[in-house]
């Protein structure tokens, strides 16, 4: 592969596999001693956006959002599309269960594609190549509360056998071999992914699975993605359903203050979504800021605390979730995922619009 950065003092993961009796804590204190469950791969991220060219899409994310109309769509507004995910079409999908090894990529993306598939199946468009319209999977009750989908089918075609990846490497995983496991039993395959898995997620690595595994996850893939660099970009593409995979090496503080926000401390090399965004003046006023984009981590629910309630709102953003200022995220690297219809706006029901 080709150059794989990490953040200064960042050091790669362990290179074996045996880490399903770790606990979520163990694998947080392993991200603040530095270990890189993301880092940056210039061959991994150059052959997803040439791929893409070559397909005739776009790959920057602000000429995307004006050639389909949806530039400025969300300005000044309160962007909870969130809220069509783990409270409409998947209730309690989030925070998930969490991650208990390095494989935080495949968390950060199976939550963007996700948030994707959830936006395109409140929104009631036709998919525009086969005219059909996408509904709600039958889903366990144990995998509709455990993220729906699952990461670990991502994972397996990391290409080796450690911890740590690319989201770019990822994004054209889900577009290419794997993106909607259902989290449940597959017997007949000899795997069980009704729940998330440390274990799981280390079945392949080195070499990627069967052939005739590849064959059942290319049947729900997603279609493209996009390099986000603007708050903008991030903050129309959120309001029209689609989801955002996020590298890089900035940390967070586990206390949210009133209004859910988490100033940037430290540092991880980690993977979070990006799952809501605020633009409305009184919030840009009060933190100073171009806007607040609202990330997903991938820790569960009780790395962090502090009050969730949405600012002149009366809801919650979820568990295990934080607002953070652009400007503490504007250096990573942003990938909005899209469905089977590009990037048109969508139609989606009144939760989604602006509050206050």
């Amino acid at each position: 592969m080709g150059a794989k950065k990490i953040p200064a003092g960042m050091q790669f993961w362990p290179k074996h596999s045996d880490l399903q009796e770790w606990e979520p804590d163990d694998v947080v204190k392993m991200y603040n001693a530095g270990f890189a469950g993301c880092y940056h791969d210039d061959e991994a991220a150059a052959s997803l956006w040439d791929s893409i060219r070559a397909e005739g899409g776009w790959t920057d994310g602000e000429q995307a959002c004006h050639a389909y109309g949806l530039a400025d769509s969300a300005a000044g507004q309160l962007v909870a599309t969130w809220r069509h995910v783990n409270e409409r079409v998947f209730p309690g999908c989030w925070p998930a269960s969490p991650q208990t090894r390095g494989d935080c990529v495949s968390h950060d993306t199976r939550n963007a594609v996700l948030f994707t598939c959830a936006c395109d199946i409140a929104s009631g468009r036709a998919d525009e190549v086969t005219g059909k319209v996408e509904v709600a999977p039958e889903v366990p009750q144990a995998g509709l509360l455990d993220g729906v989908f699952s990461s670990e089918a991502i994972y397996w075609y990391r290409r080796h056998g450690g911890d740590g990846w690319q989201c770019e490497e990822a994004a054209q995983v889900v577009r290419k071999e794997a993106a909607m496991w259902i989290r449940q039993n597959y017997a007949d395959l000899g795997f069980d992914l009704s729940r998330y898995s440390g274990g799981t997620a280390g079945k392949w690595g080195s070499s990627p699975p069967p052939d005739k595994i590849t064959e059942v996850g290319r049947l729900h893939l997603i279609r493209t993605a996009t390099q986000l660099n603007s708050f903008e970009a991030v903050r129309d593409m959120l309001a029209n359903g689609y989801g955002i995979s996020t590298c890089g090496g900035e940390g967070f503080s586990n206390q949210r203050d009133e209004n859910g926000v988490s100033r940037q401390q430290g540092s991880w090399a980690h993977a979070m979504a990006a799952i809501g965004a605020d633009d409305r003046d009184i919030v840009k006023t009060h933190y100073r800021t171009r806007g607040l984009v609202l990330i997903l981590n991938s820790w569960g629910p009780n790395w962090n605390s502090g009050p969730r309630r949405v600012m002149g709102t009366n809801f919650d953003i979820p568990l295990g979730s934080f607002w953070a200022r652009w400007e503490d995220v504007s250096r990573r690297s942003l990938i909005a995922l899209s469905g089977a219809n590009g990037w048109p706006r969508k139609s989606l029901p009144e939760i989604s619009n602006a509050y206050g």
